[in-house]
């Protein structure tokens, strides 16, 4: 199953802070930080709830502390990545949240089963992982129950994933099915490049290299027209979708978010590189919103006050479901 090879992969990989600074796709790696933080900041307010799904080794913790939030549930499939997870936020100083970890794939098992009754969320985020339930619709439904059950009427669901467009357009820019450049690789499975309307959205599947980062991990194309209109049963509704190039165009316009684009210093001594720049435009920003309330105003700041966080953060394990 690809979802053990994705897990098998990301559990193997090395979390080595030297290597990452010393990144070809540094700079793309701190543009798609700052989408986030954007992303974070626009739908996020002191005193809210998260549950970051495919939450990785806990990227997003500094993120989601700078804006505030009181309650944090991060679930990945990879052991592995929550450990690292779970160092990174006991080593934080002066945390403002509680934080707990399941362990599982959160496209097939039930989040809400390992969570308490009263645990409802203002976010939930799933960045960078979505595709990876496109294997097939139950895995898609699944996915969007697992956002829809705990999210509170009004709140936002945020994410990142490629851009289907994108990849298909340069898909049939070039001979074959396999395009990229320098710092990147796609490869889709055979044989049809022109996807009819007839053919069914689900399992097209791609191998994709991104430098050091991701190695020929299989990965499958988000239909988002059908991603709309499934989400749209489970009272979530479209507000934003928007390639990553459109959307730096659009953000880095507002001051609050230029000073975050240059803290992480995104272009750096010597600019993005063209390729960096051509890799990035294969992502996509979304947020859905859950009908039937509005937004959660959020407290003041200056009431949110650090905590004492456990001596240890358990990981919980969630079981995957065929129903």
């Amino acid at each position: 199953m690809d979802s053990e090879a994705v897990a098998s992969f990301y559990n193997e990989r090395v979390n080595d802070k030297t290597e990452r600074r010393t990144s070809r796709i540094l700079r793309m790696r701190n543009f798609n930080n700052w989408v986030k933080a954007v992303l974070i900041q626009l739908h996020t307010r002191p005193n809210y709830s998260v549950l970051d799904l495919a939450c990785g080794k806990g990227g997003d913790l500094l993120k989601w502390d700078s804006a505030g939030v009181t309650l944090y549930v991060g679930c990945d499939i990879a052991r592995v990545s929550l450990e690292q997870a779970i160092e990174r936020y006991q080593n934080m100083r002066k945390v403002k949240f509680d934080a707990m970890f399941l362990h599982g794939d959160c496209f097939s098992a039930r989040v809400e089963r390992y969570l308490s009754d009263e645990a409802m969320f203002d976010v939930v985020s799933s960045q960078f992982a979505i595709h990876y339930a496109f294997e097939n619709e139950k895995r898609v439904r699944r996915l969007l129950e697992n956002v829809s059950s705990r999210l509170k009427p009004g709140g936002f669901f945020i994410g990142t994933t490629p851009d289907a467009n994108v990849l298909i357009r340069k898909l049939r820019a070039v001979e074959g099915l396999e395009f990229g450049n320098s710092i990147f690789n796609m490869a889709f499975d055979g044989p049809d490049k022109y996807f009819p309307r007839d053919k069914s959205p689900w399992g097209i599947r791609y191998r994709f290299t991104l430098d050091e980062n991701v190695m020929d991990t299989p990965e499958f194309l988000v239909h988002f027209p059908t991603f709309q209109k499934i989400a749209a049963e489970y009272d979530l509704e479209l507000r934003l979708l928007m390639n990553f190039h459109q959307f730096y165009l659009e953000f880095i316009k507002v001051p609050e978010f230029l000073e975050i684009y240059e803290r992480l210093k995104v272009v750096g001594q010597h600019g993005i590189t063209y390729d960096e720049w051509d890799a990035i435009f294969l992502y996509t920003a979304f947020v859905f919103q859950k009908r039937g309330g509005s937004p959660d105003p959020g407290l003041d700041r200056s009431d949110i006050e650090p905590i004492e966080k456990p001596e240890e953060t358990l990981i919980h394990e969630m079981e995957d479901e065929d129903d």
